[in-house]
This record gives structure tokens, C-alpha cells and sequence, in this order.
């Protein structure tokens, strides 16, 4: 040890060369020494030696020396180091920052960018939704306030009082009034105006008490008018200049004037007039929080197809309802996939009208032997199960056993000949040998569906299962347009397999209303019950949340009783995202597609460190 400190001694005196020695001896102190001290004096010496001293070190430093400086030098950077990054972790954290654009890829092109007309097109409705914003908005299957500041009920439910949050403006810089509010119901309400919306707000009237408050008398208790009033508002300064006849000529439809987290910055056209891209800039003065994605820009595309190629070829950031195998989904790498939860069924309806479905014999054996995890796989397992006419409710796995399924049949006077494997009818049940023949009638049924892959596998799974009872099945796949008609208006099918989508209010009223039996109507099935009429009025006059549910509850038993139908599956959407969007929820439960962006406040592509 001795020597170790008697090396550093040496190593101190020679780099402090110029300081005198405390311990020297009489013997070796210069005759000159006073002379050193005036110089040393004079040149006001430092105990610290100066920076550009330091250049000399290497001079004056042997090899092992120097070696042990920089070992020191290096272990005192490196500690100093690590005691950085462990306060740095501690004290700041990474966080979403303002800043860059997405872009998605939608099939269409935008025609009337206003919320009266927007219901008409999808591409509208996408757009609008991040344009214009309403009283209230969707949350899931919920609505929440919005422009709303709080809300009230009248005990009978039907008088709705809305109070206005302050500040909300719209993107012009005009204030947010419930004269808007009252002008954009008393639009939607306007005949020569001609909205889709027209019929949600038959017998609503529309005041403005003052500025802020606003007030909705009803003809009836209805709860879910909340819902309805997540249309977006119109500026009235605006619109009230344009006629409502010629509304849908107007230049607002493309320069839209909103009150959305996002504003109208541009659009560009081809040589040929058709827009190919609309762009939308962030909204500084927005009353919510507001999004991190400075700048939205769609590119339109006239089919899927071409959507698709854009998107594997990285020319866009997001594609909804995006048709991708598995196979192909493994070579994206760079884009993950968003499962949509929307209030969709796959449904299996039976037509009432035909004479084999007269007893529900028939019925209970077709719908009780369906296994709900089979149509799963016919579906790339993007769906759940599901047993009730409400997609959101949890399934029943009861199947029923073959032999049963096959003893109901024959119950029901459809038996197997001897001399064949489809059932044929005969009302004598005690005969021990059949024998079909020319004018046997055999259990043959036609179902309808749609070309869709999905739905096409659907209807070759029920196809094999009800084989397996002796029924046979022709299966015809047709367009969505020719589906539709044949089902709504010939009605000649005897299985019409479709996917039904719900509004965000999960009204089943089109679907199962008797009135909806005749032409046109969308009660698929020709189930015309009193008791179904009745429960459907009952869910529409409900005043509070525990009578709708009860309302429902009661609903889905009558129907299940009924069995006009097979309910399947809600089958989930692709919502196609890149990798550097981050804070997109993964699956979001939406009441229609445009509120996919509903979270979009949480996205973000840039990040930056803050303390915490």
C-alpha cells in the first residue's frame, strides 16, 4: 500500500509543480527562495491550477499513470451517466405531442358535407363527424354531453331541457347559440329540406330560451332521444341564408363550417372535376380536449379493391371495413388491425309465409342444432356468438341433440323414406315403410344470402348441419341490392341469411313491427305478433333505463319463443391502422362506423419527454 501512496504523492507534487513544498528540509530550500516568492506573488498564483494547465498532464504523467487517470475519468463519466438516466426516468416521462397527419383511405367521394344530409352517404358521415359536433355524443352504446354543459328531464319524459357549455365556438369564430340548435332541428324538420333525419324529430318542438338553454317539448316519452340529438349543429348566420330547397347545391357542402375537433382546410380535384383528397386541419380554438393529429386527410377511391392496393402499398395510414385475409394480414407488418364492435347480427330468418314453417317443430329442430363456434370459424373467428335479437347480449351454447332435432321432424310429419336421405311429408305417422315417389314433397328449402365470403361460408356450414337432419338446402348467392329485394318484396325465399345492422339506439322496431310485414318492409321474417307490437311500444315509451332494459329483457323472450329466426353471430369490422399511430383502442364497441373516430383525441404519432 505503502508505495501506491508514495506513487500518487509523486504524481500530485510533479503535476503542482509550481506550489513550494510545506515539508521541505533546510538542506534543499534555494537560497533564492524570496526571490520565488516575489515572482509567485506577482503573477497571483492559484492553488486551482488554470484549464490550459491541464495540457500539460500528459507531459508529465508516466503510462501506468495515465492509465489510472483515464480509468478514473471513465468510471466517473460513466457513473455520472447512469445517475442521469435513473433521475431522467424518474423525474420525466415520454408523452403523446402535438403534431404530423394520418391518412385514410375511404371508397366514394364526399357530395354533401352538412349532418342533415351526411346520413345519406358514408363518406359524409365520416367526415362530417369530425366537422361538426352536436349536443351530445356517442360513448359506445351510451351518449354523453357534448356541446351539452348538463341536461334535464321532465318527471313524464317529455320535456328535455339542455343547458349550453360557454366558450364553444364555431370554426368561423361565432358563438355557439340555441338559436343554432333550435334552427338546425327546425331544418331537419323542414319538408322541402328532405332529411334523412326527418322522421327521428316527427312531433318535436324546438325552443330557444335564451342564448344558452334550449328546450325540446316530446309528443311522447322517448329515452332514446338523447341519441338522437348527436346530430352536429348548424351555424344559422349561414344556412339560414341558403333555401332549404336549395341546400344541397350550396358551397358549405364542401367548405364546411362546423364546431368538431377538426376544421376545412382544403380539397383537390382531378382533371375530371372528381375530388380526389379532402384535408382537415385541427381546430386550436376547440372547447374539448384536443387531438394530437394535427392534420386528417382522406384520399377517395371508387372500390375497395383500389383502397386495399393503396393501403399494402403504404400510400395511406388507415382503411376501415378493410377486406384482408389472415394470409395476407401476417405480410403487413407495418399496420395493426382494429377489431370494430358494432350492434350488427348475422341472422338466419325463416319466411312465415311458407307452409313449412307453419309448426314450429320445424323450427325449433333447425335453429336448436346450430353450433354458434362453427359459424364463428366461418367468420376467421372476427365474431362472437350470439342468441337473442340484441347483439350485445351474451349467448345462449345450448345445442340440441341430433336424434331430438330428428324426432321433432318426424313429429312434425317430415320423415326419411327408405329409399332416400331428404325427408319427405306424409300425415300417416304409423306406417313403418316409406317409399318416396314422384309426387312426394320433399323437405327441400332455398336460402338467399349475400356473395360475401363470410356469409357465403355461413350458409354452406347450415347446409352440412341440416343435412345431418335430411333437409335439403339449394343456396343462392346473390349482390346486397338483389338480396335485398328479394327479400323485402318477393318474399318467395324460404331462408333469407343477411347481416342486420341496428341504429345506435338498437331500435328492433323496423325489423319485428307487424307493420313492417308489407312491401318493403324490413320485417324479414312476416312475423306479425300482438305481443311483439306491444313490448316494441313498451322499449320506445320507456322513461328510464330500468324499464327499457325490462322492456327488451321481455322483447328478446317473445321472440326467442317465436323462432322466426336464428340469431348467429355479431361479426367484427377490420379497422386497418399503421404501427405509428399509437393510443387507437384496440376494440372499441361503436354505435354506427363514423364513430371509430370517436377516440380519436387519443391519437398521436409524435412523442416528447415532460417532467412529471
Amino acid at each position: 500500500m505503502k508505495p501506491i501512496f508514495a506513487r500518487i504523492s509523486a504524481l500530485a507534487k510533479r503535476i503542482f509543480f509550481w506550489l513550494p513544498s510545506a515539508g521541505a528540509s533546510d538542506e534543499v530550500r534555494p537560497e533564492i527562495g524570496h526571490d520565488h516568492k516575489l515572482i509567485l506573488h506577482v503573477t497571483h498564483p492559484r492553488k486551482i491550477p488554470k484549464f490550459r494547465q491541464l495540457r500539460y498532464v500528459s507531459r508529465l504523467l508516466g503510462k501506468v499513470e495515465k492509465r489510472f487517470t483515464l480509468a478514473a475519468l471513465f468510471l466517473f463519466l460513466l457513473s455520472g451517466s447512469i445517475s442521469l438516466m435513473f433521475l431522467i426516468r424518474q423525474r420525466m416521462v415520454l408523452v403523446p405531442v402535438a403534431g404530423d397527419s394520418v391518412k385514410e383511405a375511404l371508397i366514394g367521394e364526399p357530395r354533401y358535407l352538412n349532418p342533415l344530409d351526411a346520413p345519406s352517404n358514408s363518406v359524409d358521415r365520416d367526415i362530417s363527424s369530425l366537422i361538426f359536433s352536436g349536443l351530445f355524443r356517442m360513448n359506445g352504446m351510451e351518449p354523453e354531453p357534448d356541446l351539452a354543459e348538463r341536461y334535464e328531464w321532465s318527471p313524464d319524459g317529455k320535456k328535455l331541457t339542455v343547458t349550453l357549455r360557454p366558450g364553444a365556438q364555431f370554426h368561423n369564430g361565432d358563438p355557439i347559440t340555441a338559436y343554432d340548435v333550435q334552427f338546425t332541428i327546425d331544418s331537419i324538420q323542414n319538408i322541402s329540406r328532405t332529411s334523412p333525419l326527418e322522421p327521428r324529430f316527427r312531433g318535436v318542438k324546438t325552443t330557444a330560451i335564451n342564448d344558452t338553454t334550449v328546450q325540446f317539448d316530446l309528443d311522447h316519452a322517448d329515452l332514446s332521444f338523447l341519441t338522437a340529438l348527436t346530430v352536429g349543429i348548424l351555424p344559422s348566420n349561414i344556412w339560414q341564408e341558403i333555401l332549404p330547397e336549395n341546400a344541397r347545391l350550396a358551397d358549405s357542402n364542401l367548405k364546411p363550417i362546423g364546431s368538431g375537433p377538426y376544421r376545412f382546410k382544403s380539397f383537390m380535384r382531378d382533371s375530371r372535376g372528381i375530388i380526389r383528397s379532402f384535408t382537415l386541419e385541427r381546430f386550436e380554438k376547440f372547447y374539448g380536449n384536443k387531438p394530437f393529429i394535427k392534420t386528417v386527410i382522406f384520399q377517395f377511391y371508387p372500390d375497395r379493391k383500389q383502397a386495399e392496393d393503396a393501403l399494402k402499398g403504404e400510400l395511406v395510414d388507415a382503411l376501415a371495413f378493410a377486406n384482408i385475409s389472415d394470409e395476407q394480414k401476417n405480410s403487413l407488418s407495418r399496420w395493426h388491425f382494429i377489431q370494430l364492435g358494432l350492434p350488427q347480427e348475422t341472422v338466419a330468418f325463416f319466411n312465415l309465409k311458407k307452409p313449412v314453417f307453419s309448426d314450429d317443430k320445424v323450427r325449433t329442430a333447425l335453429a336448436g342444432v346450430i353450433e354458434r363456434d362453427q359459424v364463428v370459424s366461418s367468420w376467421r373467428e372476427h365474431a362472437v356468438p350470439v342468441s337473442d335479437p340484441y347483439p350485445f347480449t351474451e349467448a345462449s351454447t345450448t345445442v340440441m341433440d341430433i336424434e331430438k332435432a330428428r324426432e321433432l321432424l318426424d313429429a312434425a310429419g317430415w320423415r326419411l323414406p327408405e329409399n332416400g336421405n331428404v325427408r319427405i311429408f306424409t300425415k300417416d305417422s304409423t306406417s313403418t315403410k316409406l317409399i318416396a315417389n314422384a309426387s312426394s314433397t320433399e323437405l327441400s328449402l332455398t336460402m338467399i344470402t349475400s356473395d360475401q365470403t363470410e356469409l357465403a361460408a355461413t350458409a354452406e356450414y347450415l347446409k352440412r348441419r341440416w343435412s345431418l337432419l335430411g333437409v335439403k338446402i339449394n343456396v343462392q348467392q346473390l349482390d346486397q341490392t338483389e338480396l335485398l329485394r328479394l327479400a323485402t318484396r318477393e318474399r318467395t325465399s324460404d331462408v333469407i341469411l343477411t347481416n342486420v345492422l341496428l341504429n345506435s339506439e338498437q331500435d328492433l322496431f323496423p325489423f319485428w313491427w307487424s307493420g313492417q310485414v308489407a312491401d318493403r318492409g324490413l320485417n324479414i321474417s312476416g312475423l306479425a305478433d300482438r305481443d311483439v307490437d306491444a313490448t316494441l311500444d313498451a322499449t320506445r315509451a320507456a322513461t328510464n333505463t330500468a324499464d327499457l332494459q325490462t322492456a327488451r329483457e321481455n322483447l328478446s323472450k317473445i321472440i326467442e319463443k317465436s323462432i322466426p329466426a336464428i340469431f348467429l353471430v355479431r361479426p367484427s369490422s377490420r379497422y386497418v391502422v399503421a404501427n405509428k399511430i399509437k393510443g387507437v383502442n384496440e376494440t372499441p364497441i361503436i354505435s354506427q362506423p363514423s364513430d371509430r373516430f370517436n377516440d380519436l383525441m387519443n391519437w398521436y404519432v409524435k412523442t416528447g419527454w415532460r417532467w412529471r
